[in-house]
């Protein structure tokens, strides 16, 4: 069940984003706001009209009217707090220990606040597997990042294979392990481990990149610990790849019959 507040006083609105977030409710928030964010990096976003989701796992995301992806993130999150200033600004804070991170939305308006409870148990399937990403991404080794060149995929290393093995734009060593669902914990330590052992054969240190849709909060202490990197890939921009490769391949097998009839 959800509830929607809208046309509130700044008490009103106070009283059911406390509420909410203490019973750990899904909150949407549509209003004006600005944005600072500290932590690994510093931004700031000038007053805009924006949604705000805070999700009943504590993940906050902060979406423009336009564009999919949200302009700002913080992960599942233990704190966050609300306050009153200025008696008709509300500002919401997201604290992270590890790493210390603080992001505050500052509202100066808010139109709505829908709140409450969601189920969803069900499960994510994605007809592709990490056999199609590596496929894909070694042929568009640019979806990765600009000037990687891919040279093999399944490389032998002690202990297993390398998704992903090329060279940067600076020419220096690149390893990448791939993830087709949320890369946790294990997927960092296993691309380290990758990492340690071409060093210690070569004794060249190579960059270590996880890639995958998704990226846990304990994945990303793991890989700032490491100085290891990972990049976010869009899965629904990987499956338009397979399904284009696909369609040329079925329609070459039709040009090449129809040669063959003649």
């Amino acid at each position: 069940m959800l509830d929607m507040v809208r046309s509130g006083s700044v008490d009103e609105y106070l009283e059911v984003l406390r509420n909410s977030i203490s019973k750990r409710e899904l909150i949407i928030i549509i209003g004006e706001c600005t944005v600072d964010y500290s932590g690994r990096s510093e931004s700031k976003l000038t007053s805009g009209e924006r949604i705000v989701v805070i999700k009943q796992d504590g993940a906050l995301l902060i979406h423009r009217p336009f564009g999919y992806s949200p302009v700002n993130w913080q992960p599942s999150t233990v704190v966050i707090e609300v306050r009153k200033i200025d008696d008709d600004r509300i500002v919401v804070t997201a604290i992270r220990s590890k790493p210390r991170e603080i992001l505050n939305i500052n509202f100066s308006r808010i139109d709505l606040i829908i709140h409450g409870k969601l189920v969803d148990h069900g499960e994510f399937i994605m007809y592709m597997d990490e056999l199609d990403m590596r496929d894909i991404l070694f042929e568009h080794p640019e979806m990765i990042e600009k000037g990687l060149k891919i040279v093999e995929k399944e490389k032998p290393v002690n202990g297993g294979y390398i998704d992903l093995f090329g060279y940067d734009v600076n020419g220096k060593p690149v390893i990448i392990e791939l993830k087709r669902v949320t890369a946790g914990r294990d997927a960092v330590l296993q691309l380290y481990s990758y990492v340690k052992k071409y060093e210690e054969k070569l004794g060249v240190k190579p960059r270590g990149i996880l890639v995958a849709p998704a990226i846990s909060s304990s994945a990303i202490e793991a890989l700032n610990k490491l100085r290891l990197e990972w990049r976010e890939i869009d899965l629904k921009k990987l499956w338009s790849f397979k399904k284009q490769k696909e369609v040329h391949h079925e329609s070459l097998l039709k040009y090449l019959g129809k040669r063959g009839e003649r």
